[in-house]
């Protein structure tokens, strides 16, 4: 089965904290590339002619944009959060990535509780708002559920947590 870039949704929580989580899509956008940026480690063993690379770590990064319409609830978050000219935790934002299952269908949830969003550019000829997402933190595996424009992420109920 192909897996269209529909099935790949990548979500804010615009709850602010107040209460239950609301996760918005990123959705009037043409950019998806989800970066795992692998923190490497580079030995010289003297037992080997070659140097080893080990993956240490990760700092996944995916860089963003939305169309500027007025009507978007993703615009209507972002740009009067971008303008205050926030840093540090007010840029913190949990991020749920939600990809397809092996069926195909939206079920499973990738949340960044600890994300942080870094503005980028305002570009109204392109009609474009670009930021960045760094997924700070742990990531944990759920599920989600998909009805409509709500989007309902279930966290593991055991030692399931991480990916």
């Amino acid at each position: 089965m192909k897996l269209t870039r529909n099935l790949f949704v990548p979500c804010l929580d615009t709850s602010e904290g107040d209460g239950t989580a609301k996760y918005v899509p990123i959705d009037l956008s043409t950019e998806f590339e989800f970066s795992w940026n692998p923190n490497e480690e580079t030995y010289s063993y003297i037992k080997d002619a070659d140097d080893s690379t080990e993956v240490t770590g990760y700092a996944p990064q995916m860089e963003q944009e939305i169309a500027l319409e007025s009507t978007n609830p993703m615009y209507s978050y972002l740009f009067p959060k971008f303008m205050a000219l926030p840093k540090g935790s007010d840029l913190v934002v949990p991020c749920l990535l939600c990809v397809p299952d092996e069926k195909g269908a939206v079920t499973v949830g990738y949340l960044w509780k600890q994300a942080q969003l870094s503005p980028q550019k305002l570009n109204t000829v392109d009609g474009k708002l670009t930021f960045n997402i760094n997924f700070n933190g742990a990531v944990e595996k759920g599920t989600v559920k998909v009805s409509g424009s709500t989007i309902t992420y279930t966290a593991p109920t055991s030692s399931g947590a991480g990916a």
